[in-house]
Parts: C-alpha cells; structure tokens; sequence
C-alpha cells in the first residue's frame, strides 16, 4: 500500500486516502496502518492530507495514539505542520493532554520534544 501512495496514480494515491479517511480509527490503531497513514501523508495531494488529518482528529485520544508508534510519530509531525487554526489548535490541545503518555514512550518523546520546543518558541516571543 505504501509503495502504492508513493508510484501510483493520482487516482490511485485518492481512493487510497479515501479509505483512510473512512477507516482512520482501524488503520492507526495497527502499526501497519501507521506507516501508511504516515506515506499517505508524504504523497498524497494537499486536500487528501487535510481530510486524513482531520479524520485522525474526529477520533478522541487517536492522535496521541499514533504519537507512539515508530511509523506514527512521524505522521503526527507531518500533521502538525499541516494542520492550522482550529484544526492545529484541537491537534496541540489533545497532544498536551497525553503529554504524560507521550513522554513515557520512546516515539512519543518526540513528539512532546517537539511540542516543548514549539511552546519554548512561542513564549520567547
């Protein structure tokens, strides 16, 4: 499937998004589904990304989750990239609430590292 995200067709790399979409709880639930939530996120079209990440926010506790797989972690710093207003602000508020979780594992360290620096930032501001 990743392979596919990453050489397919643009019709291809969309349905494949599609189906994330309607299945996000069950895809980044498995350490699989991880890694291509994390390739949908990398080749999929701007509009795809925002619709997979938006999915992955409906789900409570889903997006910690994801934080602390190997594939995961990566998705979820691709999201917070992507993500802005509302959207971004809902993705930091429910990684600031799991930030214990986050820290107590070894993919999730950084993303609360990242979280910690992102506020670092801000309050040097």
């Amino acid at each position: 499937v990743q392979h596919l995200l990453q050489f397919g067709t643009e019709e291809q790399r969309h349905r494949l998004a599609q189906t994330i979409v309607s299945n996000a709880e069950t895809i980044c639930r498995s350490k699989v589904g991880a890694g291509v939530v994390a390739a949908a996120l990398e080749h999929a079209s701007s509009e795809d990304k925002l619709l997979i990440a938006q999915a992955v926010l409906l789900e409570p506790g889903l997006l910690v989750e994801l934080a602390q797989c190997r594939h995961g972690h990566s998705a979820v710093l691709r999201m917070l990239q992507m993500l802005d207003g509302q959207d971004s602000l809902q993705a930091h508020m429910g990684l600031a609430m799991g930030i214990a979780t986050l820290r107590a594992s070894r993919y999730g360290r950084v993303v609360a590292k990242h979280l910690e620096e992102k506020a670092l930032h801000a309050t040097v501001q």
